[in-house]
């Protein structure tokens, strides 16, 4: 009987040497076509928690950002609405100024439904709503913040025919002033509530020009005051307008630095998890050659008789 010269020790070692390069070859084909180094965290066990770091700011950063758009179109709209109350303003104060002139409204125009009207412009304007949250009730979001009384009473006048000023009078929100975190240490003080005087004091004058009549002996002096009401008004629009653009800037910075480092994020996860496709290919075909070599061992081993060792 013929004898087959075999060494168990290296065919165990050649098997071997095939089974890890059919692994690495199939690892490495994985890789090419789905061009992630691993499938797995623990393909890439030394950087795993360096990955988790880095997708868990990624998620936290993706979140402020969607949650800083719903800020935006907030102060959008609130610079949408004091746009709107301006020319409401305008409108009534152009009404008072044609009554100073001539003790009279032009033919044709009626100062009470004028006034009814600018008086309910104003209530939409401050009752937007945006998202099922009102944005001029402080943190009462859900409660409507202008709800105007009857126009049966106006302000209480003094004896220089002035008034004090009386928020209550159709103000329901609250002073809380409406604040998001819009990235990991910077807040945003961006709310403004429907008793900020400057709302106040157009809605005064509406009152005062709704409740005076032509013909009220000291109606000369209360639409004076009314006048000055609504230029103090619209001061004070103008002063929030521009704290608001402020605030709208700074949100747009700081989207911009969240964005910056939201993309080298994405450059360290992607150059933990992306596969290297030279690499791949280089360690692939290098593992194939050896892979066949292996083959080519096994093969005239298994063709190695005694007789022909011995020859």
């Amino acid at each position: 009987m013929v004898t087959r010269v075999t060494d168990l020790a290296n065919n165990r070692l050649i098997q071997s040497l095939i089974f890890n390069a059919q692994d690495k070859i199939q690892d490495r084909q994985l890789q090419l076509s789905t061009m992630q180094k691993s499938q797995d965290y623990a393909g890439i066990a030394k950087e795993a928690s360096k990955l988790l770091s880095a997708e868990a700011s990624e998620h936290r950063i993706d979140q402020f950002l969607n949650d800083n758009s719903t800020v935006n179109l907030r102060m959008d709209a609130t610079l949408n609405s004091i746009d709107f109350l301006k020319n409401s303003l305008n409108d009534a104060r152009g009404l008072v100024r044609e009554i100073l002139d001539d003790g009279n409204v032009p033919d044709g125009m009626d100062k009470d439904d004028i006034s009814a009207t600018k008086m309910s412009e104003i209530q939409d304007f401050l009752n937007v709503k945006i998202n099922g949250r009102y944005l001029f009730a402080g943190s009462m979001t859900s409660t409507q913040p202008v709800a105007p009384n009857s126009f049966g009473t106006a302000p209480t006048f003094d004896s220089s025919y002035e008034t004090e000023a009386e928020p209550a009078y159709y103000y329901k929100g609250d002073d809380n002033q409406v604040s998001a975190r819009i990235s990991e240490n910077v807040t945003l003080d961006y709310g403004v509530n429907a008793d900020d005087p400057g709302f106040e004091k157009l809605i005064r004058a509406v009152r005062i020009i709704r409740e005076t009549a032509l013909s009220d002996a000291n109606a000369s002096a209360k639409f004076d005051h009314a006048l000055a009401l609504l230029n103090e008004s619209e001061d004070r629009l103008q002063a929030i307008e521009l704290n608001i653009g402020v605030k709208v800037e700074q949100l747009a910075r700081t989207n911009e630095s969240l964005t910056s480092t939201k993309n080298s994020l994405g450059a360290v996860i992607t150059d933990i998890e992306q596969a290297n496709t030279f690499e791949a290919v280089a360690e692939l075909t290098q593992t194939q050659t050896m892979l066949e070599a292996s083959y080519n061992t096994v093969v005239r081993l298994s063709d190695l008789t005694l007789n022909r060792f011995l020859r």
